[in-house]
């Protein structure tokens, strides 16, 4: 009679686990973690026939706590890689717009030496005009 009490109970552990795993539990709410504790409500055993009757749903029960948690790693490990690519595309696109300010930069310089040469040479009223820059 114990053993065919045991095996109702082990099918109610395993059946307890198919109901959370798959979102719809009878008892506990359905946004409860997969847990020995969640597991014994809700086939209404104790969390110690789990630990002491049923070591091969218990590996399952932990399982699934980890597979959570190891998806959620998984999607903020390829969230930090994108981060870091868009990191990598920024650095360069800074680096390139760098290089195109110092160019800038280097003909507004030369255009102000140039115009500072111009303006001083227009106000000499002489016929002969000399410029002097060079480029």
């Amino acid at each position: 009679m114990s053993n065919q009490k045991e095996k109702s109970s082990h099918k109610a552990v395993r059946l307890a686990i198919v109901r959370i795993e798959k979102g719809r539990p009878n008892i506990v709410s359905d946004q409860r973690k997969m847990s020995v504790a969640a597991v014994a409500e809700e086939a209404g055993v104790s969390r110690a026939l789990i630990h002491r009757d049923c070591p091969d749903l218990l590996e399952r029960i932990k399982g699934g706590v980890n597979k959570g948690i190891r998806q959620q790693r998984d999607a903020k490990q390829t969230e930090l890689n994108e981060y870091k690519e868009r990191n990598r595309e920024l650095r360069s696109e800074v680096a390139e717009l760098k290089a195109m300010l110092a160019k800038v930069q280097s003909q507004n310089a030369t255009l102000i030496r140039k115009n500072i040469a111009l303006s001083g040479v227009s106000s000499k009223s002489c016929n002969v005009t000399q410029f002097s820059y060079s480029k």
